[in-house]
């Protein structure tokens, strides 16, 4: 056999192993957001959210588009390492950071932008009263919602979901999101979610959610605000969650990222 029969035969082999890994299934891993992996999901919710209205009316006072870009990314590394904080399953991504979430149960609002917004470093880094105006805005709107339409009711809340660009319409934010509504499902909780936004509202509702109010934060800039909620789907063989810790419990849920315990302050570099 020549040396070009020989190198033809190595490549068909090659060609061969790799279609037989291409199925028709796509390869899901869906895991929590290790320390080393904090930027790079950062930087997918940045992108993801770059041209969101809201995170533009809130940081208004930014010109520089490199700048804000930069400032996405603080916030949403501070609110990776908040939700690790709380549980390291509140802060998954999907195939190498294609896809990140972060969600927590329902009466915890530490992944508001507001709360985030209030560290010091990220209001040195924004500055202007109008972005800090802004923020207390939507954040205590957001709280005041969420206990109006929830009623104290024990649930889980979708609190910011991503994905890259060059990522879109392969399912994985479909695969983030039922994620947690099967958890939900199985211990029969509600998902409550803060929408920004009509596309945005469209999806959301293919996966049973209903809009309960809606608010707009700015006739300027139209930023249109939905607050809405998924009911569990109903199981009889599976028991209702009266309290906050039988949630919590029935969840059974990873305990919080070690890094993250780290008072934020110090951790938001």
């Amino acid at each position: 056999m020549s040396t070009l029969e020989v190198a033809n035969r190595k490549k068909e082999n090659r060609l061969s192993r790799r279609l037989t890994v291409n199925t028709q299934e796509p390869y899901i891993s869906i895991r929590p957001i290790i320390k080393k992996a904090d930027k790079e999901a950062a930087y997918t919710l940045s992108e993801a959210y770059a041209d969101n209205r809201l995170l533009n009316w809130v940081t208004g006072s930014i010109k520089d588009q490199k700048k804000k870009f930069e400032m996405y990314q603080d916030i949403f590394k501070v609110l990776i390492r908040t939700a690790a904080s709380e549980s390291r399953e509140f802060a998954v991504q999907l195939n190498g950071c294609k896809g990140v979430l972060l969600w927590s149960e329902g009466h915890s609002d530490v992944l508001s932008i507001g709360n985030v917004m209030s560290k010091r470093r990220l209001w040195g880094s924004l500055g202007g009263l109008a972005t800090m105006r802004a923020t207390l805005v939507q954040h205590r709107h957001l709280s005041k919602m969420k206990k109006k339409i929830m009623a104290k009711r024990n649930h889980l809340s979708i609190n910011f979901i991503g994905v890259l660009p060059a990522e879109r319409r392969q399912h994985v934010g479909s695969n983030l999101l039922q994620y947690v509504l099967k958890k939900a499902d199985e211990v029969q909780l509600p998902v409550f979610a803060e929408v920004w936004g009509q596309d945005c509202l469209g999806w959301f509702l293919k996966f049973d959610f209903f809009v309960q109010a809606d608010k707009n934060f700015s006739d300027k800039d139209n930023v249109q605000i939905y607050y809405v909620v998924r009911e569990p789907k109903t199981d009889p063989g599976t028991p209702k969650i009266m309290t906050p810790a039988d949630a919590m419990t029935a969840l059974h849920l990873e305990p919080p990222r070690e890094d993250a315990l780290v008072p934020l302050e110090q951790n938001a570099d």
